[in-house]
C-alpha cells in the first residue's frame, strides 16, 4: 500500500516537473497540497500579496521582500545597477565581477507576472528552484507547499501586459518600487 502511494506521489510529481502553463504548475501544487492536508480548500491571491510584499531582515543587507527585485508592480521589468537593488539580492555575483556599478555587466529582471511575461512560470523544475532558492534567501527556510500556491495564485491574478522597463531619475525608481 505505502509503495503504491509513494508510486502514486512521484507520478504526480513527475507530472508537475513537465507542466507546460502556469496554472498547470499550480495545479501540482494544489495535488501536493490535498496530499499534505486532507483539509486544503485552496490557494488565495491575497494570501500570496502578503507573502510577496512580506518584509524580511537579511542579516547586512537590510529589510527585502520578493517585490524588492520583482517589483511592486510584477509587471515592470528592471535593469539592474540601475535602481537601489542591490545585486547580491538578486544575483549570486563575485565580488570581482562589479567593483565599478557603472561597469557592471547589466542584467534585466523581466517582468514576473505570467500576464506581462509568457516565460514565467512556464518550468515547474524552475518555479520551484526558483521558490526554493528565494524562500531560503528572504525567509531563512524553504516555502511550504501552501505558500508557494498562494504566490503563484497571486501572479496568476495580476491582469495585464508588460509595463515596460522601469524608468529611473538618478537613482531613484519611479513607477514599480517606491510610488505605488
Amino acid at each position: 500500500m505505502l509503495r503504491a502511494l509513494a508510486l502514486t506521489v512521484g507520478l504526480l510529481a513527475a507530472g508537475c516537473l513537465f507542466a507546460d502553463t502556469p496554472e498547470q504548475i499550480l495545479e501540482g501544487y494544489a495535488v501536493q497540497a490535498r496530499i499534505e492536508d486532507a483539509s486544503f480548500a485552496g490557494f488565495s491571491a491575497e494570501r500570496g500579496e502578503a507573502i510577496y510584499r512580506a518584509p524580511h531582515v537579511i542579516k547586512g543587507a537590510g529589510v527585502w521582500s520578493c517585490a524588492s527585485c520583482h517589483l511592486k508592480d510584477p509587471r515592470y521589468s528592471v535593469r539592474a545597477h540601475r535602481t537601489d537593488i542591490p545585486c547580491r539580492a538578486c544575483h549570486v555575483i563575485n565580488d570581482w565581477e562589479h567593483p565599478d556599478p557603472k561597469h557592471a555587466k547589466k542584467r534585466i529582471i523581466d517582468p514576473f507576472a505570467p500576464s506581462a511575461n509568457a516565460l514565467r512560470l512556464t518550468d515547474a523544475y524552475r518555479v520551484d528552484s526558483f521558490l526554493k532558492l528565494n524562500c531560503l534567501l528572504l525567509m531563512q527556510r524553504e516555502c511550504t507547499t501552501m505558500e508557494k500556491g498562494d504566490v503563484i495564485a497571486y501572479l496568476l491574478s495580476i491582469e495585464g501586459g508588460a509595463k515596460g522597463e522601469l524608468i529611473t531619475v538618478g537613482r531613484k525608481p519611479i513607477g514599480g518600487i517606491d510610488d505605488q
